[in-house]
């Protein structure tokens, strides 16, 4: 793969960030990685994956989910390009992946080793402590934001996940791109509890039912953010 030419196609405010990382890769480590494209829905890697590849999110949206204790699973975090993955594991030794990583809409990503990726870190200092301190920052964010979650109703998980969704939809009125019963799989609740959080909501406003679907407004919008506004800041 011409890893340089690749980078040198994406858009624009992605490239800027990409390039001075590029440029401290040593040529061959370059020259071995391989391109990665996902569809909407296609996993990445799975919790307790074994450890193997640095994925950098190039194009498109990927989701970070962690399972419950009932069976289910909720989203973690959303990751936009440009964004890594596989560098918390490379760098604490882990043996296997963390979290499931999955294509919340079609995906990019560029894939290098990470025995080499590592290899290449331990003989650039300064890229080793920048790489570490982003680690733990997004650790503590993380975990700062899994003890809230999980400590959260049903319906304000819900409302949590409709504002992220409207925030990343870049409309006045967005159409929820989600069934109720991926909308419970993304927060980690019960399909009827989704469905009873967005009927709860409707009747305040802060959502509008169209047959199955679910819109909102900006004035809907803001409600959300009202109920939210401890959490949403």
């Amino acid at each position: 793969m011409d890893t340089l030419s690749y980078l040198d196609a994406l858009d624009a405010e992605v490239r800027d960030r990409l390039t001075p990382w590029a440029g401290r890769i040593p040529t061959a480590l370059l020259s071995r990685c391989t391109l990665v494209k996902l569809d909407k829905g296609d996993e990445l890697v799975h919790e307790f994956d074994r450890f193997g590849s640095v994925y950098v999110l190039t194009r498109g949206t990927i989701t970070s989910t962690s399972p419950l204790l009932d069976g289910g699973t909720y989203v973690i975090d959303e990751f936009h390009a440009p964004a890594a993955f596989g560098e918390m594991e490379a760098i604490g030794a882990s043996p296997f992946y963390h979290s499931s990583l999955m294509a919340a809409t079609n995906a990019e990503l560029i894939r290098a080793s990470g025995k080499n990726y590592l290899a290449w870190l331990t003989g650039d200092s300064a890229a080793l402590l920048a790489r570490s301190r982003w680690v733990v920052q997004r650790l503590a964010s993380q975990s700062s934001h899994e003890r809230s979650f999980l400590a959260w109703t049903g319906k304000k998980r819900v409302a949590y996940a409709l504002c992220q969704l409207y925030r990343e939809g870049g409309k006045e009125r967005l159409v929820v791109p989600l069934t109720r019963g991926q909308l419970a799989e993304r927060v980690g609740v019960s399909t009827k509890t989704a469905s009873r959080s967005v009927a709860s909501l409707a009747e305040g406003g802060m959502v509008h039912i169209e047959g199955q679907k679910i819109m909102i407004d900006q004035e809907a919008f803001e409600l959300l953010k009202d109920m939210l506004h401890d959490e949403l800041g």
